[in-house]
């Protein structure tokens, strides 16, 4: 070292940073040549190895590279015994987190256990349904085994969960999805000493449900909850239920309590799914775990916001007949009044529900109530313009009756007068025979005209002796038909709907 100072002329102020070069050379020499140095830290350890020759330079070479040794060995000053070995694990490359675990052909068995805070958002507009609840994966990953006598297992931190394959299990049909982050991050994974792994993770996702809307509102919808993999086959994982005597639900005050709907059953199902994922080029089978759940809608709320609506509407249009027909405006304001009530009854409930192309149970009957309230005001359009026809007619009879008597006394009279020209003198007794005669001619035209209209010439076409008689049959078949439309409806729908069947 001193002959290529002297060869290269430093001064003394330059000799101190010679000697720091030439040590700096050394160790990284050393550093190459050591087994214990890995390849992928290589750039921090020469960061790390200037930084310490710098700092010590009073130290010698050998404690050095004595001190940067145990440092390498060690980077996670902060963590456990367990952590360092996985550590350790992940910078050696002994574990790749794009590499499932068994692959050497074993299929990853994956157990699945759900736990549900809450059935919200039940949508028949939308056709979903939300869920709030925490899925437990539990696998096996030999690579990840640890040695240690006093630890079980242990919660991972995050930055090491990033770098540990897990399932890629999603929800099928899922419409909108995201993890809590109250208070941090809602997911767990616990790694136990034989390289089993429980993974946890809390959720809320929004699940489509496809609506059988026919019986609505005395429906009974089956909505599913599925899980499968993304990119795994049959062959390469497979998915199985893990029951235990635990409830499905965190509490069950929260199902039973849904505003809308009731929950009757739910049923667990593992079964393989075959899936066309290249457009008829790779047929394959994927394993898939479901639930179904059996809903019941609430009926009372429902009963009281249309069809109560429907009904009374449906009897105040009927009472109106007992109005009187005289009274026309009191009638139509009745009638038109009722019309109209129910059919913004029908457009506000329409809003609510999907646009389907069939018509619901509760289409049916609003529908049918509207044809009730139309047939009064039909009925009293026919029944007016009869009774407007009967007072023409009878007008028209009358004037007409009056002129033909009028001209038939005017007649007799004339002939009579004729006939007592010739005497010079007309007692009284004369006066009182042409009156006789004059009275029975009446009589006797008034009962000819009678006995035509009774025998129905000269009658319009629409016309009654009595058309009260339309208002009084109407009115028990109005009620009648009502009281009788309505058994067979709830009879027909409720029989179907306690079945739970679903037709179209």
């Amino acid at each position: 070292m001193r002959f290529l100072m002297e060869k290269f002329g430093c001064e003394t102020r330059e000799k101190s940073f010679f000697v720091k070069s030439f040590s700096t050379i050394c160790f990284l020499f050393l550093c190459v040549t050591s087994s214990r140095c890995s390849s992928d830290h290589d750039d921090n350890d020469v960061t790390k190895g200037i930084k310490f020759v710098r700092v010590r330079g009073e130290k010698s070479l050998r404690s050095v590279v004595a001190d940067f040794r145990e440092r390498s060995t060690n980077l996670d000053i902060h963590g456990t015994k367990v952590t360092r070995q996985i550590e350790e694990m992940f910078r050696v490359h002994s574990y790749e987190l794009s590499i499932r675990p068994n692959n050497d052909g074993l299929p990853v068995d994956v157990y699945v256990s759900l736990l549900i805070e809450s059935i919200t958002d039940i949508s028949e507009k939308n056709m979903d349904l939300t869920f709030t609840l925490c899925i437990h994966e539990t696998w096996t990953d030999e690579r990840l085994r640890f040695y240690d006598e006093t630890v079980e297992s242990i919660v991972l931190p995050s930055r090491l969960v990033q770098k540990i394959w897990i399932p890629d299990l999603y929800l099928v049909g899922s419409k909108h999805s995201f993890i809590h982050k109250t208070t941090v991050d809602n997911t767990v994974l616990r790694l136990f000493k034989t390289g089993k792994i429980f993974y946890n993770v809390k959720l809320t996702t929004t699940v489509a449900c496809q609506m059988n809307l026919y019986n609505f509102p005395l429906d009974t919808e089956n909505c599913s909850l599925i899980l499968q993999s993304l990119g795994y086959n049959y062959n390469e994982l497979r998915l199985h239920w893990k029951i235990s005597n635990q409830s499905l639900f965190m509490s069950d005050k929260l199902v039973k309590n849904m505003p809308k709907f009731r929950l009757m059953t739910y049923q667990y199902q593992a079964y393989n799914v075959r899936t066309d994922e290249m457009q008829n080029f790779a047929d394959v089978m994927v394993s898939r775990l479901q639930i179904n759940f059996i809903f019941k809608r609430y009926l009372l709320s429902v009963f009281f916001q249309s069809y109560f609506l429907a009904m009374s509407m449906v009897v105040l249009a009927g009472m109106g007949m007992w109005v009187d027909p005289q009274s026309v405006p009191a009638r139509v304001a009745i009638s038109v009044t009722s019309v109209l009530t129910l059919s913004t009854i029908i457009t506000g409930l329409k809003t609510s529900l999907p646009k389907v192309s069939y018509l619901t149970a509760m289409d049916v009957y609003l529908w049918i109530c509207f044809l009730f309230i139309f047939s009064t005001v039909l009925e009293f359009c026919i029944f007016n313009y009869i009774m407007t026809q009967r007072r023409n007619h009878d007008a028209r009879s009358a004037v007409k009756e009056h002129e033909e008597i009028t001209t038939s006394v005017t007649k007799q009279t004339d002939l009579n007068t004729d006939r007592f020209k010739s005497r010079s003198h007309v007692t009284s007794s004369d006066f009182e025979v042409i009156m006789n005669r004059i009275n029975n001619d009446m009589t006797s035209y008034t009962k000819e005209r009678r006995k035509e209209t009774a025998g129905g010439r000269n009658k319009p076409l629409f016309y009654l002796e009595k058309p009260e008689v339309i208002e009084i049959y109407f009115r028990l078949a109005y009620f009648a038909a009502f009281l009788f439309f309505n058994g067979i409806y709830w009879n027909y729908y409720m029989r179907h709907a306690y079945d739970g069947e679903s037709y179209e």
